[in-house]
């Protein structure tokens, strides 16, 4: 007999399958990311009002079973307040979901970073958004394995805040005496004192929050591959 789990998470992703199913992704608290199918939701009636809670930001308990990496979707039931994002706020949130989707491994536990999603969520109904985004993203690296150090150059010394640091991709900042004439190699280098500021999540200064953003960028893009963000298009296309 096949043990039913039951969690609390969040709604990552979801698409329909056949008639009326669908395939839900959810970060849960105790499982990690995990692929559930649930039959019949988008039906009217008592499934329909299921599927009616399959809502992304918003505290779901969910039960589910099976051994395959599809599990069976069972109870679905709302475990707190609703959260609704707009605007900026909600191009930024589904943002992290994509991140995870694509980059979580399924069934890992990641009981921290499902507390800074938490904690993320509340944070962008507040405003602040770039701060949000950079902190978390350097939370899911670190969940990765690939922590970003700032304080630290590549020969274990201090980074220091007058001299300029080439970006090196799951390696870190290695100390150059001037800028490349390389464009690609110029759009890995630093300042000391802007990498300073991002360790200390200080983006009111706009210089420094590009740059946290083109670091966030950098480091992300080895495990993310050639395939486009679909949220960070959507976010572009409400900007315009």
């Amino acid at each position: 007999m096949t043990m039913v789990n039951t969690d609390l998470g969040y709604l990552l992703h979801s698409r329909p399958f056949r008639d009326s199913s669908v395939i839900c992704d959810f970060l849960l608290q105790q499982h990690g990311r995990v692929s559930v199918l649930y039959k019949g939701v988008r039906k009217a009636g008592k499934q329909g009002a299921k599927g009616r809670l399959l809502q992304p930001f918003s505290q779901l308990s969910v039960s589910f079973d099976g051994r395959n990496e599809l599990k069976a979707g069972r109870v679905l039931e709302s475990a707190g307040a609703p959260t609704f994002l707009v605007g900026y706020q909600l191009y930024s949130g589904l943002y992290l979901n994509e991140l995870m989707v694509r980059l979580l491994h399924k069934e890992e536990p990641v009981p921290t970073l499902f507390d800074q999603y938490q904690r993320a969520i509340q944070d962008l109904l507040g405003g602040r958004l770039e701060m949000v985004l950079r902190r978390f993203e350097r939370e899911l690296l670190s969940e990765l394995g690939y922590e970003l150090t700032l304080q630290w150059d590549t020969s274990g010394d201090p980074v220091s805040a007058t001299s300029i640091y080439l970006y090196q991709p799951d390696q870190g900042f290695s100390l150059i005496h001037q800028l490349p004439r390389d464009s690609a190699l110029h759009q890995r280098c630093f300042s000391g004192q802007h990498l300073l500021a991002i360790q200390r999540h200080e983006y009111d200064d706009q210089a420094v929050a590009s740059a946290a953003k083109k670091l966030s960028r950098l480091a992300l893009a080895p495990h993310l591959g050639d395939k486009p963000l679909r949220s960070r298009e959507l976010f572009k296309q409400f900007a315009q």
